[in-house]
């Protein structure tokens, strides 16, 4: 009886205080429950089962303060859209300020947080592709669905990234995800966007950005930036020399000689994706 009324009796969600059913909650650490009301504030990509009840609380807080900039931010900016037929997955990138929201709406009730994600959070990327086996011997696979999948920095101690990483600024996703598969298609007759999506973080990361055109004499995109971290350094230790030697020192001059050098560095090593995670630390400071 104690099994059965442990397992299907009701439970008080340790977040609001309210009942929940054996159907409307979830179990966490230390024999705790929250309820599905709470769980919709939080991500998808994340397994709450794995948290205590001070995580889940701060893992919320975190998504709150993400869609606060979703709403007074992103909203009304600029956005380059990459969905599926029916709208209910997709990626949206906001290059101006650093983040990509990704929609991946399940069946059941919605989630009450975007899931709005820092450029520099995102660890690897690829296309996937899935077949229906065959009905009958010796008939060819048939196309099920494809789309991209998406893996984030790691949370753990360190920022550990995977091998095949692209990103060369990693800041870490405060909480372990599961990997993050968003479906953009299941028919080859709609548009393939997934080659689109990985284009378009290619671009973000700067993958292609060493290679020159082709005919072309001058320096490629990186080249530049590393020639401009060098121009930059330069003229910040001519000025550190200049102030030394006259006694004159233009403290406010050195101080922006000194922001644009490590700038242009942290561009250089990066390959650019250091200027997003400048705008997305703007972001996170206007809104608190």
């Amino acid at each position: 009886m104690g099994f059965f009324s442990d397992l299907f009796g009701k439970k008080t969600c340790c977040l609001c205080g309210a009942e929940c059913g054996a159907m409307k909650r979830e179990k966490i650490k230390n024999k705790e429950y929250v309820c599905n009301e709470c769980k919709r504030k939080c991500s998808s990509f994340v397994r709450i089962s794995e948290m205590d009840k001070e995580t889940v609380q701060e893992h919320i807080a975190f998504m709150e303060k993400r869609e606060k900039i979703y709403q007074e931010i992103l909203l009304n900016s600029k956005v380059q859209r990459f969905e599926s037929k029916k709208k209910d997955k997709g990626f949206y990138f906001y290059d101006d300020h650093g983040f990509v929201v990704i929609e991946n709406k399940k069946a059941g009730v919605p989630k009450e947080n975007h899931e709005v994600i820092r450029y520099d959070e995102i660890d690897s990327y690829e296309i996937y592709t899935e077949m229906n086996e065959p009905t009958e011997a010796g008939k060819p696979k048939t196309f099920k669905e494809d789309g991209v999948l998406i893996r984030l920095v790691n949370s753990k101690p360190g920022v550990q990234l995977s091998s095949d990483t692209k990103n060369k600024g990693a800041h870490a996703y405060p909480y372990n995800t599961r990997d993050i598969k968003v479906c953009l298609r299941t028919s080859e007759k709609d548009t393939q966007y997934a080659d689109n999506v990985v284009q378009h973080l290619d671009y973000i990361f700067g993958v292609h950005d060493n290679q020159s055109a082709l005919f072309s004499f001058g320096l490629n995109k990186q080249q530049k930036r590393e020639m401009q971290a060098q121009v930059d350094m330069a003229k910040l230790m001519g000025g550190a020399i200049k102030a030394a030697v006259s006694g004159e020192e233009d403290t406010e001059k050195l101080q922006a000689q000194m922001e644009q050098a490590q700038a242009s560095t942290a561009a250089a090593e990066t390959s650019g994706l250091s200027a997003y995670s400048a705008k997305a630390d703007a972001a996170e400071q206007q809104v608190g």
